[in-house]
């Protein structure tokens, strides 16, 4: 598929760039050595997969639509999203950890977790999803199937749901981490994602 084609494109130069600039920038300052937590090394793992699927759910519909918004919106969020993935696959590579975990995902979150982290957690979960906020592997089918008007539709409800699991699981890093570097990017994540929800809710007004 062309998406194929662009999606290996567009992450293998920004990755490219980005890990290296990383791993100099952690250099520089992160001189203390102190060695991650589980929920940073979870965080970062789990994280990095629920960014991919929002970096390809957004190749998908700039390819089934001409509507210069969406397209514009979700090009935003594959340059924003693929930064940001680079820079945790970055420190997965310097804490010399496995860049997927060999677990269940979301574990990290399990220790500690209060009423409200829990039920939030279940509220944005899709029975088949692999994740918290992230699609079925059908509502991925359905969004590469459908006409060009219902896939803007299915997108930015897709979407709104994904950025709320990942807003939930950045607040989650946030409650269990100490290192500046982790908790602000987690909090980078937690304003952008939901000043996006507010735009992707409005923009479902028109549909």
């Amino acid at each position: 598929m062309k998406y194929q084609i662009l999606k290996q494109n567009w992450l293998v130069v920004l990755l490219g760039v980005v890990v290296g600039m990383v791993i100099f920038l952690w250099g520089q300052n992160n001189q203390s050595g102190d060695t991650p937590n589980a929920a940073e090394i979870g965080f970062a793992q789990d994280m990095s997969v629920h960014h991919q699927q929002a970096i390809e759910m957004s190749f998908l519909v700039r390819e089934k639509t001409d509507n210069q918004e969406i397209r514009s919106f979700a090009f935003d969020i594959i340059n924003t999203q693929a930064n940001q993935r680079g820079m945790m696959l970055g420190w997965l590579d310097l804490w010399q950890q496995p860049m997927t975990t060999t677990g269940r995902p979301m574990m990290w979150m399990q220790v500690a977790m209060d009423t409200m982290e829990h039920s939030q957690m279940s509220e944005s979960f899709t029975p088949g999803a692999y994740m918290t906020g992230m699609a079925t592997k059908a509502e991925m089918d359905r969004l590469v199937n459908v006409d060009a008007l219902e896939a803007e539709k299915l997108f930015l409800e897709l979407m709104i749901r994904h950025h709320q699991g990942g807003v939930m699981m950045a607040e989650g890093v946030i409650d269990r981490s100490d290192n500046e570097v982790v908790t602000r990017l987690a909090e980078t994540m937690v304003n952008g994602q939901q000043a996006e929800i507010d735009y992707m809710n409005e923009l479902l007004t028109n549909y």
